[in-house]
């Protein structure tokens, strides 16, 4: 594009690379130009051609969008919920770019959006977790391999390379779905059990495969009990209908004031944890493997905390 000026035309001509020209009046480009220049544009007037340059073709103008209600308000919920869930030095970037366009807008914006009494409470991420996952972010985002020494909910720890491929959040915890080596397929890691991550200097192209089917029910890719049954109090139907097991649970009266909730398919170990969590509000009725491992699992609690006591009573 050249831009060309006269004093002695009342209107400058600017004339496009498709040939195409186009008329203003000369004190508009002027300004135009000056406010380019404060923006840091590197513009040049050549005398000899009567004609302003770009010195540096490269550069782009950058300016922070106008955006009306419902777009600023997905601006202050995005900004939460990044610090309230992402690594500080992830959320403070966030956090920047959402003060930015805020400012390039209305002084007195309202549209119902009070970003001092809207607070996401979710519960801090842990030191050595928040180290990890800047880690395994700058993996994912920059699309490069990561070793990790990951230890399962069984205590089993082992060495890894992987391929990041996608970053979940699930329930009130951060996951990564990746391309694991060591077992050549699909794996999907809480970030919580990361014990440590290494960046490597090697790219991966993305796999979509491993993530666009990925749902709330499917997230995690393990092996699932399948036609649950789980009998449950009032008390624990409340807690169902506020941390949903599965989209496509259902409750059905039972005796008394208990209730049964059903659900095709569960992963093993989420299905165990939902119900110890409810501390008794809520019984494995199906199938028998379920009923069995949280058998099994309230044992190992009851028998920790007995071993515990009498060591501190000894």
């Amino acid at each position: 594009m050249t831009l060309a000026t006269s004093s002695s035309s009342i209107l400058a001509a600017i004339k496009m690379d498709d040939g195409t020209t186009l008329g203003c009046v000369s004190k508009t480009v002027i300004r135009d130009i000056a406010e380019l220049k404060a923006m840091g544009c590197p513009l040049r007037f050549n005398r000899k051609l009567d004609t302003y340059e770009l010195l540096d073709k490269s550069w782009e103008l950058s300016s922070a969008p106008l955006l009306g209600g419902s777009e600023m308000l997905a601006v202050a919920v995005g900004t939460q919920f990044a610090s309230a869930c992402l690594p500080k030095e992830v959320a403070t970037q966030v956090a920047r770019v959402g003060q930015a366009i805020f400012e390039a807008n209305t002084d007195d914006f309202d549209h119902g959006v009070d970003t001092t009494s809207m607070k996401i409470l979710m519960p801090p991420l842990a030191p050595e977790t928040e180290r990890i996952f800047a880690t395994v972010y700058e993996g994912w985002s920059q699309h490069r391999l990561l070793t990790i020494r990951y230890t399962d909910e069984k205590g089993e720890t082992t060495e890894r390379t992987i391929e990041p491929q996608a970053l979940l959040f699930h329930g009130m915890g951060w996951y990564i779905r990746c391309y694991c080596y060591l077992r050549g397929g699909q794996r999907t890691f809480a970030i919580a059990r990361i014990e440590a991550a290494k960046l490597l200097d090697v790219t991966f192209q993305p796999r979509p495969e491993l993530y666009e089917d990925v749902t709330f029910d499917t997230f995690d890719g393990r092996k699932v009990y399948e036609n649950v049954a789980i009998r449950l109090t009032k008390a624990g139907r409340q807690f169902a209908l506020a941390h949903v097991l599965h989209s496509k649970q259902k409750f059905e009266k039972a005796d008394g004031e208990s209730f049964i909730m059903t659900l095709p398919a569960k992963a093993k170990h989420l299905a165990v944890e939902w119900i110890l969590a409810q501390r008794g509000e809520a019984t494995p009725v199906a199938p028998c493997e379920l009923v069995e491992d949280v058998i099994a699992a309230s044992r190992a609690v009851t028998e920790n905390a007995m071993r515990q006591l009498e060591e501190e009573h000894k």
